[in-house]
């Protein structure tokens, strides 16, 4: 109904609104106007840098110790090693 009506020329696009699942969502108006144009989506390092932007000291400190923990290596203890055996199902064992 709302594009029958646009063709007409009785609403216009007078602003466009984010919404959640599809992205932007347009608002209309009556009347006689021109469409606003629709915002272009956001790229992937555009949308982390914007997010990165927002987050508070904390958050960022949190966020860094968690990516430091994901490089760290688990060493095993060598006592344990040596009571247990190695970890791997070697046939040397």
């Amino acid at each position: 109904m709302l594009h029958k009506l646009k063709d007409e020329g009785s609403v216009h696009i007078q602003s466009w609104r984010r919404a959640q699942a599809n992205g932007w969502i347009a608002v209309w108006r009556y009347g006689i106007g021109v469409d606003a144009e629709k915002p272009e989506p956001l790229s992937n390092k555009a949308r982390v840098k914007k997010c990165r932007e927002r987050e508070s000291i904390e958050e960022k400190e949190f966020r860094l110790a968690r990516q430091r923990q994901l490089k760290r290596k688990v060493k095993r203890d060598p006592l344990t090693a040596a009571f247990y055996g190695s970890g791997y199902n070697s046939p040397a064992d």
